[in-house]
């Protein structure tokens, strides 16, 4: 089974013109779990003789990114400007497999906090991005 690395993953925001065009977030040493979970419908009556479940619908699970922050970069204020306006930005994130397989979502970012304020440190700024509907894995 062929086993890859996760070196020289992108992940990028769109600018929501048409057509797309999208940019690389630069200086990101992590993006945490991109995914989908499902939750369980308990639909057990009283003549059922164990508990029954449906599936819930899909909800993208939250993503954690670390970015070496860099304060004069148009993206990484432009992902405190999405913080700000409460809108939704649509990304992508390329993996290195070949062909690279992408994975594309709409998506809100609920926290952009710069961490690492210290001496002896790289200042890193911590976003989270919440998708908003479906992910698109080509």
């Amino acid at each position: 089974m062929t086993k890859y690395v996760a070196d020289g993953t992108v992940i990028a925001r769109g600018d929501d013109a048409s057509p797309q065009v999208f940019a690389t977030i630069p200086q990101v040493t992590r993006v945490g779990t991109v995914g989908q979970s499902r939750g369980l419908i308990d639909t057990t009556d009283l003549s059922s003789s164990a508990r029954e479940y449906k599936k819930a619908i899909k909800d993208g699970q939250e993503i954690a990114m670390s970015i070496h922050y860099d304060p004069d970069d148009t993206v990484h204020a432009g992902l405190r400007a999405d913080n700000d306006a409460e809108t939704a930005r649509n990304f992508r994130v390329t993996l290195t497999d070949s062909p690279a397989q992408t994975i594309s979502f709409a998506a809100l970012v609920t926290n952009w906090t710069v961490t690492n304020i210290e001496i002896d440190n790289v200042l890193t700024l911590e976003v989270t991005l919440k998708p908003t509907g479906d992910l698109t894995f080509a």
